[in-house]
């Protein structure tokens, strides 16, 4: 880590003081590292809610609950099609739950 030496104060209004700290709570960061990742021109984004990522969770379990039901499918020369179904059906409610997550963020 850099040896941080030099301390600069800057005099901010009550609006851009306010703009800060709401962009500073939404990365997730402090103010600190908020402001170097902006000098380094590489600004931070809003950290995922935590809504967003369980439906992101649940989109890789049934990635994986599908990948499950392909290798069965390849190794008996059947599909499990309850298994697969089910897995079809929570990737419809997820996606839909995922557009719906998407479609109101930042509102």
């Amino acid at each position: 880590m850099a040896q941080r030496s030099v301390e600069i104060k800057v005099r901010l209004s009550e609006k851009e003081a306010a703009t800060l700290n709401r962009d500073v709570k939404k990365a997730g960061v402090s103010r600190e590292a908020y402001i170097r990742s902006l000098i380094r021109k590489m600004p931070l984004i809003e950290r995922p809610s935590t809504d967003l990522i369980e439906v992101l969770k649940n989109l890789q379990q049934i990635n994986n609950n599908m990948n499950q039901v392909a290798v069965k499918a390849n190794a008996k020369g059947f599909v499990d099609t309850a298994a697969y179904w089910e897995n079809v059906n929570w990737l419809q409610e997820t996606v839909s739950q995922l557009i719906m997550k998407m479609n109101t963020r930042g509102n």
